[in-house]
């Protein structure tokens, strides 16, 4: 395959990214976003954490097909979907702020469900995604604990979970697999 597949993760996030600089007037400079993790943040400085931390299989998508290479005998392995798990975290001198902030990010997403079309930054439309949604993925209180146990020196904050899925990642691999060229049809007496 032509394209570059090992990026559609990370153009993933970059739309996320783009998405949030236009739409959220608090975090239209790209230093206010961040991938890192909370616990690479300076909490001193506006930004926000937009950390990746989670992905798996879409399991509604697990079993599709191979893709056929153009009347060839060859056919791509096929694709794998993920499901991407965002956790968004803002960081601003006040409170205030910060809830400002999460509820133009809540109503941004509710309202630009489907990252399509000019959202799709980088070979993420030459990979085959078409549509990708972002979703609002409640947490429990349980969840929430366990996922700040993960960042170290970190005191827990109000924060956003958001699913992103499916994303396509189209395999690179490829298997030949010859077309039946004669058939044979025989009759046996009983």
């Amino acid at each position: 395959m032509a394209v570059d597949t090992g990026t559609v993760i990370r153009d993933v996030s970059t739309s996320l990214k783009a998405l949030l600089k236009a739409g959220v007037p608090e975090l239209n400079d790209d230093s206010f976003i961040s991938f890192g993790s909370p616990s690479d943040i300076d909490s001193s400085t506006m930004k926000l954490s937009m950390c990746l931390y989670y992905l798996s299989h879409s399991p509604s998508m697990r079993n599709s097909e191979r893709e056929e290479i153009g009347g060839t005998e060859d056919f791509y392995y096929p694709p794998a979907y993920l499901d991407l798990y965002y956790l968004l975290t803002p960081y601003a001198k006040d409170r205030e702020t910060e809830q400002l902030i999460l509820g133009r990010i809540f109503q941004l997403f509710h309202e630009h469900p489907v990252l399509s079309g000019a959202d799709l930054t980088g070979n993420l439309a030459a990979c085959g995604n078409e549509e990708i949604r972002i979703s609002y993925n409640n947490l429990t209180i349980q969840d929430i604990k366990q996922l700040w146990e993960v960042f170290p020196g970190k005191p827990a904050k109000v924060s956003l979970s958001y699913l992103v899925s499916p994303v396509r990642l189209p395999a690179d691999k490829r298997i030949t697999i010859p077309r039946v060229q004669t058939r044979e049809l025989g009759i046996h007496p009983y």
